[in-house]
C-alpha cells in the first residue's frame, strides 16, 4: 500500500465530515420536545427558587454594604430564567 493509496482510502473515509452540510441535519421530534421541555422548566424553577430565596435573605440583603442590592438581583434572576425559557422556546421551533 502506497502513500497514494492511503491517502485516497483516507480522503474517502472522511469526506462525511468535511462536507459542512452533512451536520446539519433536524433533530427528532421527541428530542426536541425533552430538550425544549429541559429548558423551560429549568428556567421556570430558577425563577421560583430565586424568588423564594432572594425574599428569605430580603432584610440582610438590604443591611449589608454591597452595591448590588434588592432590585438589581431580581432582575439578575428574572432575566436568567427568562433567557433559559427563550432558549427552550427557541430550540422548540428551530
Amino acid at each position: 500500500m502506497g502513500l497514494t493509496d492511503f491517502l485516497n482510502a483516507k480522503s474517502e473515509k472522511f469526506d462525511e465530515f468535511e462536507n459542512p452540510n452533512s451536520f446539519e441535519k433536524d433533530d427528532c421530534l421527541s428530542c426536541r420536545i425533552i430538550g425544549s421541555t429541559a429548558m423551560v422548566s429549568l428556567g421556570g424553577y430558577t425563577y421560583f427558587s430565586g424568588m423564594n430565596q432572594l425574599k428569605a435573605q430580603r432584610q440582610v440583603i438590604e443591611l449589608s454594604k454591597s452595591k448590588y442590592k434588592y432590585g438589581s438581583r431580581q432582575l439578575g434572576i428574572l432575566s436568567l430564567s427568562a433567557t433559559l425559557v427563550s432558549l427552550g422556546i427557541y430550540r422548540m421551533f428551530n
